[in-house]
């Protein structure tokens, strides 16, 4: 489990746009104020903003604001190769790179103009691909010093997630069902068949051993056994609710959450699904991550963000969390 962690979280209702916070490995198992958890165990959250545009943080000895150089642009995903080296990415084409662990910041060429980037990932050997709007794709060699443009395969389609084995297998999600793969760690990409016809796919995790599942609208889940070079429906235990987002904690236990509140969980690796008990009510769920050692987290619309150790969730509420994500 890495020593550092960086959360980036975007939304509405209050929340501070533009922001980004660090924390140092010598936290307190839990950190607890106005009846609020913010972290435990590894996990680095943050919840109560105020309205400000500017950087914020909510801390008690424990984080330190970060200046990230997005100014009041939203930030839309994060990632780090676990070595030092952070990317982060926004709206407007927005990039910035970090090559001390999230303290200081300094802007990339990300390629994409003004284009929305909405997700970035590295195989933590320095591959980096960003995507985005408009199915643009970029890809970096050096540890996302430098970027050049990718042909992804999208056309014009949104690209709303990508993910990798770490292995040299990525795989690009988005709009209309669309799905790219690529083989030769995101240098060129070839179409597949998602299954979802022409259903957004929402989000896409691996347990980098060769499963995948890809969630989205409606209910929609379908599983690959095979790195992704082929998909199969799964019943996912969503109806027509739809499912924003899902994470393994790369041992055969996956969690998928959405609308409605709500969250099925698979012990199985994704081959089947049950009910499991959100604390979000009916409020949307957004986002969910895992430190791959038993701790859980999700976010939510209105603030609501609840904890697993045990799959069993506590509730914690605030203003408006919209995404989270164990690095």
């Amino acid at each position: 489990m890495a020593d550092k962690f960086l959360s980036s979280l975007v939304g509405g209702g209050g929340t501070a746009l533009g922001e980004i916070t660090r924390l140092f490995p010598d936290f307190p198992d839990d950190y607890e104020r106005d009846g609020q958890k913010f972290l435990r165990s590894g996990f680095a959250i943050t919840s109560g903003w105020d309205a400000s545009l500017e950087p914020f943080i909510y801390s008690a000895g424990v984080w330190s604001a970060v200046t990230s150089g997005f100014g009041s642009t939203s930030i839309r995903s994060i990632a780090t190769d676990q070595a030092g080296v952070w990317v982060a990415v926004g709206d407007s084409g927005t990039m910035r790179r970090s090559t001390d662990n999230g303290l200081n910041w300094s802007a990339v060429t990300s390629g994409f103009g003004s284009t929305q980037i909405l997700s970035v990932a590295t195989d933590q050997a320095g591959v980096w691909v960003a995507v985005g709007t408009g199915g643009t794709m970029t890809r970096s060699t050096n540890d996302g010093a430098a970027w050049s443009a990718v042909t992804s395969g999208f056309g014009s389609t949104f690209i709303l997630s990508i993910a990798t084995d770490q292995a040299g297998v990525w795989v690009a999600v988005g709009s209309s069902g669309t799905m790219t793969r690529s083989t030769n760690n995101g240098a060129s990409w070839s179409a597949v068949t998602s299954g979802f016809g022409s259903s957004n796919i929402q989000s896409i995790a691996t347990d980098n051993a060769g499963v995948w599942v890809a969630v989205g609208r409606s209910g929609t889940m379908t599983r690959s056994t095979n790195d992704g070079a082929s998909w199969s429906a799964v019943t996912s235990g969503f109806g027509s609710t739809s499912i924003r987002s899902i994470a393994t904690d790369q041992a055969g236990v996956w969690v998928a959450v959405g609308d409605s509140g709500t969250m099925r969980r698979s012990t199985n690796d994704g081959a089947s699904w049950s009910a499991v008990t959100s604390g979000f009510g009916s409020t949307q769920i957004l986002s969910i991550a895992t430190d791959e050692a038993g701790v859980w987290v999700a976010v939510g619309s209105s603030g609501t963000m609840t904890r697993a150790d045990g799959l069993t969730f506590g509730i914690d509420t605030g203003n408006d969390v919209d995404y989270v994500r164990y690095l």
